[in-house]
């Protein structure tokens, strides 16, 4: 590596780089030097420092962020138009990671903006770009979230807890992403999740040993339970856990251990913690003496206590409601996400809420102060206020995600223009290219899939109506296999829908049925759609509700008269076929 970059990639990470220990990015402001500093490089030395800041940004969460901070995908996106094939790709490779984690709504009008093509040409390297669509609809995790990391003292300290609720059972529930600072101490380290303790040291927690999670309950100093999590939890990945405390007065209580909602180990518990003491050493990310080795690195989503021993259907619900859920379980409609009625039933029949002892979420802060966010009917359990102090470097971080931003310009109908410009050449003298339709197809159905609110755009805009028409007008080369594939995958998942018949009819009318589209594809691709129509199509309950039998019988009989014609129909009945 050239010697000035080799000094400026370890000035970005305050020592000596290196991709399993030193990797963290200290210095944000020596991002946008290197960027300036790339500049001036041969093409080798830009690729090769370019491939390795991506990889670095994959590695964690923090990098991610503090390159969020700064601008790079701004940085980045403005000086796309003038590098060459080969940093394009490493580029187009990094604004998918940084995309993906979070994009603002300038951000993504510069990316459009940087998409839209004049005189029948697409922008330098617009096609390649189009491909980070696609990863930033491959988004993990919630949108906001605390950040611990990982220092002596860094931890969310509540206030003390009067009494702890255990007569009818209680459950911690929570999405966390380990990210751990490097691979050296892994095995020395024990990150606490939560610790719940009176100032003799009893009382409950939950802390890491290597990839398993064990569960603590000390009745007095050194005499209590644990319990290991049948689980191997991996670095850098999202998990929903849900630690269920079953209390019985008569025979032995339980514990339940659930992750991502399934259930994963369960053992008894001999005894409960017997106190009359306050709960007044109690932390999130950290054990009550706070050190160096007993701190959580990681991210935390919305964290619940609930005064409820919460059963298998509840916490299958909770976790249907995805990573980013952080209100209180009152509203059926405060949901972007599909939901079946029975989870529904679930979630919002007042149980739920009315058992919430405390909840804490990355949005409800004020600076360091996390502000606790149960229903106000519900009975405090806290001694005083119930707010509680993010200490040393722990963050509440806010994402964006394209969901969100694209909202803000628009709705899903910003990708319209786009199916205007599948005709479109790179060059004057390159061919055109046809993977496009089926990249803007697989976003378009992967944002419809993740969103009610967008299908219901898609709906109201009559989008499919659109986008029939422009490819209508286009070429069909672009009519792949691909593409079918992206179609009748979309109709089998709106199938499955109880809501989705409006849209599965607009979809069947304009697109499945539209002859004008499919007439001069390759054979395979029509033999495709017509064996999928005639029989796995019209074998589903829900198909009879959906189209209006007459309506596509007439359009059936149309297609057969003016597109699949045996015999040219001219001459004996003066119609014109349009298949030809």
């Amino acid at each position: 590596m050239c010697g000035g970059l080799r000094w400026r990639v370890d000035s970005l990470v305050g020592g000596e780089f290196d991709l399993e220990t030193n990797f963290i990015i200290q210095d944000a402001e020596s991002i946008g030097c290197m960027v300036e500093l790339l500049e001036h490089c041969d093409v080798t030395c830009q690729a090769e420092i370019w491939s390795m800041f991506t990889a670095v940004l994959r590695k964690s969460v923090r990098n991610l962020q503090t390159s969020t901070e700064v601008g790079l995908i701004q940085q980045v996106l403005l000086k796309m138009s003038s590098v060459d094939d080969m940093i394009a790709d490493l580029l187009v490779d990094m604004l998918g990671v940084l995309a993906s984690y979070s994009i603002t709504v300038k951000e993504l009008k510069l990316l459009f903006r940087m998409l839209r093509g004049e005189g029948g040409l697409w922008p330098k390297h617009a096609v390649k770009m189009l491909s980070v669509l696609n990863q930033m609809a491959q988004r993990h995790g919630p949108d906001v979230f605390f950040n611990f990391p990982g220092r002596s003292a860094a931890a969310i300290a509540l206030p003390p807890i009067a009494k702890w609720p255990y007569q009818n059972g209680f459950t911690f529930n929570t999405w966390f992403r380990m990210d751990p600072l490097n691979n050296i101490n892994v095995d020395k380290d024990k990150p606490y999740l939560y610790c719940f303790r009176t100032s003799k040291g009893i009382g409950y927690s939950a802390h890491f040993v290597g990839n398993c999670l064990i569960v603590t309950s000390l009745k007095s100093k050194g005499k209590g339970f644990q319990h290991c999590v049948k689980y191997d939890f991996q670095p850098r990945k999202w998990y929903m856990i849900s630690i269920v405390h079953i209390y019985s007065r008569w025979r032995n209580s339980e514990i339940r251990c659930y992750v991502n909602g399934q259930l994963v180990s369960y053992g008894d518990m001999a005894w409960h913690v017997n106190t009359n003491d306050s709960y007044d050493k109690c932390f999130l990310g950290s054990s009550e003496t706070a050190d160096a080795n007993r701190v959580f690195c990681g991210q935390l989503g919305a964290v619940y206590v609930f005064s409820e021993a919460l059963n298998p259907a509840q916490i299958f619900a909770i976790h249907q409601l995805g990573p980013g859920y952080k209100s209180t379980f009152k509203f059926k409609s405060e949901s972007d996400i599909h939901l079946a009625e029975h989870h529904k039933q679930v979630l919002y029949d007042s149980k739920l809420a009315g058992s919430i002892a405390f909840t804490y979420n990355a949005k409800a802060t004020d600076a360091q102060l996390c502000l606790e966010s149960s229903p106000r009917e519900n009975a405090s359990i806290f001694v005083h206020s119930p707010h509680a102090l993010m200490l040393q470097d722990v963050k509440a971080t806010v994402t964006h995600s394209i969901h969100s931003a694209i909202h803000s310009i628009g709705g899903i109908q910003i990708l319209f223009p786009l199916f205007a410009q599948l005709d479109f050449h790179q060059s004057k003298d390159s061919p055109v290219e046809t993977t496009v339709c089926a990249t803007l197809l697989a976003f378009l159905v992967e944002l419809l899939k993740s969103s009610l609110a967008m299908q219901e755009q898609m709906l109201g805009g009559k989008g499919f109506l659109v986008i029939g028409y422009l490819l209508e007008k286009s070429s069909r080369a672009h009519i792949t296999r691909a593409v079918l594939e992206q179609f009748l995958s979309f109709a089998k998942y709106l199938d499955s829908l109880p809501h989705g018949a409006p849209l599965l009819k607009q979809l069947c009318d304009h697109i499945l049925f539209n002859a004008a589209i499919w007439i001069y594809t390759p054979a395979k691709v029509q033999l495709s759609l017509y064996t999928y129509l005639s029989a796995e199509f019209i074998g589903t309950a829900t198909i009879y509700n959906t189209i209006r039998r007459v309506g596509t019988v007439l359009q059936l009989m149309h297609m057969l008269k003016y597109y699949y014609w045996a015999i040219n129909p001219a001459d004996s009945s003066g119609i014109t076929p349009k298949g030809l």
